[in-house]
């Protein structure tokens, strides 16, 4: 079975800007349409006897209210779009400008030149600047594992107590320009990308995206046009974190469709009813109403209640401690 071919994020966000703005130019319509009514039952009401004019009036308002949605929807339709255009514009200029820079790479890689093969450039895609290193010195990558040093359940996974610590790469080597001022600009762009924390590229031995310079350093040498550069990345790994509030399996819901405000779909305690239990007695022990009692249990007569059937009776307070986990 041929696997169907899934949008790209260019895609479906196009998808969704046509959408939105399509919607968009159905409500500016309907925003006329209902603006003419409304206009015109208005001068239509114009002169006419007391009945006839409170009639027409009724119209008017009745368009007017519908002009009213219009214009809801034509705003919230528009926001929509713009923002989706926005997106749009940014993913367009990111597919621009990896292009420009995979280009770059190919044609750098073709010509003889003393700066090097290996690249650093941006992850995102929103720049097509490609600083260029040739590591005369060394390129290297090492990670870390935390592991626990105290003894674990038996039977419990190892790995279960062992996370990933650290990754770093680290590259020395040479920036080259065609003279030391133009090497030194290159050195303020990776300086720039440091400072401001910007996720990157390297491609050289090793391809590594998401990689953030946590350390960065050159050597004074009688070099003319070189400069001697130490680069550390440190990547950056993404998980899932969600939240979960425990097991609810075991908790008892009751569902009223006309109880006091805030009192629908809570969570209740419960009791079984014992023989010669009363609603009457049960609301003045508990603190509810018979009426209420009988909303949340569906009880249709409130002097017939079976023994032995679950009765709830108040808002269960339970503080359910979330936990957090990582995959």
């Amino acid at each position: 079975m041929i696997k169907k071919k899934q949008p790209t994020a260019y895609e479906k966000t196009k998808n969704a800007y046509d959408a939105y703005h399509k919607k968009e130019k159905q409500a500016n319509r309907d925003m006329v349409k209902t603006q003419t009514k409304a206009i015109y039952y208005e001068q239509e009401s114009y002169g006419k006897p007391k009945k006839e004019k409170e009639k027409l009036i009724k119209l008017r308002n009745k368009w007017l209210k519908s002009y009213d949605a219009a214009n809801k929807r034509h705003k919230r339709y528009k926001r929509a779009a713009d923002a989706a255009k926005d997106k749009l514009g940014k993913l367009q200029t990111a597919k621009t400008n990896r292009a420009e820079v995979a280009d770059e790479i190919t044609n750098h890689n073709k010509e003889h030149n003393n700066e090097g093969h290996c690249a650093i450039y941006r992850s995102d895609g929103q720049s097509s600047t490609v600083i260029f290193i040739s590591p005369t010195d060394t390129e290297s990558e090492t990670s870390s594992v935390n592991i626990t040093s105290w003894p674990v359940d038996k039977g419990s996974p190892r790995y279960s107590h062992a996370r990933t610590a650290s990754e770093s790469k680290s590259i020395a080597g040479l920036i080259t320009g065609k003279d030391r001022a133009e090497a030194n600009s290159k050195y303020k762009q990776l300086e720039y990308w440091r400072d401001h924390h910007t996720e990157l590229t390297y491609e050289g031995d090793f391809k590594k995206s998401h990689l953030l310079i946590s350390e960065l350093g050159q050597s004074f040498t009688d070099l003319r046009d070189n400069l001697k550069v130490t680069i550390t990345f440190s990547y950056v790994r993404a998980a899932d974190v969600t939240s979960s509030t425990g097991n609810k399996s075991n908790v008892k819901k009751s569902k009223s469709t006309k109880t006091t405000a805030g009192s629908r779909n809570k969570r209740y305690t419960a009791i079984t009813v014992k023989p010669g239990d009363t609603l009457l007695g049960l609301s003045r022990k508990y603190g509810r109403s018979v009426a209420w009692l009988q909303k949340v249990n569906h009880i249709k007569n409130p002097n017939k209640i079976q023994s032995g059937r679950t009765l709830y009776l108040s808002k269960k307070e339970k503080d359910v401690k979330k936990k957090m986990r990582v995959k």
